[in-house]
């Protein structure tokens, strides 16, 4: 098989306004490339026979993230919040040093953090794990980052 490599997670947004700002300064990735879609092309190859979007390339650590928003079909709206469970893409997970310090932080900024989700995966972990919310309530987990790169779990 030709596949040669990873290249990027999409994840479709409600309001540019609130959400690029959002993946930028609250969970810090530089906005690389911002690039507007209204030809038969990419309509085709997004599986619609015209649309209208524009995405934002994003970048982080060397993952790069794709936010999109479609002004024409538009997005229809979430029925519920995304769960965890949900078929598909189930969540972004984010390394922290100190979660007291960025639970405040967050609610400060006015996120969503799913209160009845703190705790953790071990007992013998350092301090704790929760999911917030991005602005269309997408969840994010958030978990004590290991000082040697590690994954906290499934090493």
């Amino acid at each position: 098989m030709a596949i040669t490599q990873f290249l990027h997670v999409s994840i479709g947004i409600s309001d540019p306004q609130k959400s690029v700002p959002f993946y930028r300064d609250v969970l810090g990735f530089k906005e690389i490339a911002k690039i507007r879609y209204d030809k038969p092309g990419p309509a085709q190859v997004m599986g619609f026979a015209k649309a209208e979007f524009t995405v934002w390339l994003l970048m982080r650590d060397g993952y790069r993230l794709e936010l999109i928003h479609f002004d024409q079909p538009a997005s229809p709206p979430l029925r519920e919040p995304p769960q965890t469970n949900a078929l598909g893409l189930s969540h972004l997970t984010v390394g922290i040093t100190e979660p007291e310090k960025t639970l405040a932080e967050l609610k400060a900024r006015g996120v969503k953090v799913r209160e009845h989700t703190i705790g953790n995966f071990e007992e013998s972990a350092p301090g704790f794990m929760f999911l917030f919310e991005d602005p269309d309530g997408f969840p994010i987990e958030a978990y004590v980052a290991r000082p040697d790169g590690k994954f906290p779990y499934g090493n």
